[in-house]
């Protein structure tokens, strides 16, 4: 068994994927696996993943979905069929930078099982909702808060985590799953917490599937303020304390450790 599953769902975008994953390969120490799970791409994905195949072994496993079920379903398939101590998933446009997921790694160890999720900083073109903001190497990195709650957009936790969480909800489609994932860690009684040092390069790559897609996204974000009753948005400051970054206070779905 690996120390880590790094999941990755990908549809036609062969150059990204493949740079996401010669970064993994140049830059983890840990004894890890990769999990694609390819949404019945028609391009040049299934012919590079047979020849990294070639290379990397049983290091990489592919999964291929006979149709495009989205986002969400197909981390939960990677997840589920993972194998290692621990899991996370990455986007097929984010490069993790030398040392990242090592790092994670270490921080989630660090940690004992009161912490869910330790979240990765990465590259965003966002203003709002920064939870904690780090300059490394004259690039900008971050980690968001939804209403301030931090959550994790690319988060790491131990198997048991994520199937005692049920994975992601399968009621989203695209958008949302990450920050609705947390909000179910912080509401067990668990914390999401941020490892420092630990960084993703991420493209944020715009294409046509997502323009497609945007709607769904819009429909997302939409449930996931209605199942969460979250508080209104502080249009006056930024409102995430790190004193106090979970604010699910007495919803009906939060535990106390």
């Amino acid at each position: 068994m690996s120390q880590l599953s790094i999941v990755i769902p990908t549809c036609n975008r062969a150059t990204h994927l493949h740079q996401a994953l010669q970064a993994i390969r140049n830059g983890t120490s840990c004894d890890y696996e990769v999990v694609v799970v390819d949404g019945a791409s028609t391009d040049k994905t299934p012919a590079l993943l047979r020849e990294m195949k070639k290379e990397w072994g049983t290091q990489l496993r592919v999964i291929r979905e006979p149709a495009r079920e989205g986002f969400v379903r197909a981390v939960n398939k990677g997840l589920r069929a993972a194998r290692g101590d621990c899991l996370i998933w990455l986007n097929d446009d984010a490069r993790p930078l030398p040392g990242a997921l090592d790092t994670a790694l270490k921080t989630l160890h660090k940690h004992g099982s009161n912490v869910g999720l330790v979240g990765l900083f990465h590259r965003c073109n966002v203003e709002r909702n920064i939870a904690y903001e780090v300059v490394h190497q004259q690039t900008t990195f971050r980690l968001l808060h939804v209403r301030g709650t931090l959550y994790a957009n690319f988060g790491m936790g131990r198997r048991e985590t994520f199937s005692t969480m049920d994975y992601f909800d399968e009621g989203y489609f695209l958008n949302a799953a990450d920050p609705d994932f947390s909000l179910k860690v912080w509401a067990a009684g668990m914390r999401v917490v941020p490892a420092f040092g630990a960084y993703i390069d991420h493209d944020e790559h715009t294409d046509d599937r997502r323009s497609v897609d945007a709607t769904r996204g819009t429909t997302d974000n939409d449930r996931l303020f209605a199942k969460w009753d979250l508080p209104p948005r502080n249009t006056l400051r930024n409102d995430f304390d790190p004193a106090n970054p979970c604010t699910l206070g007495r919803h009906p779905l939060r535990r106390t450790a």
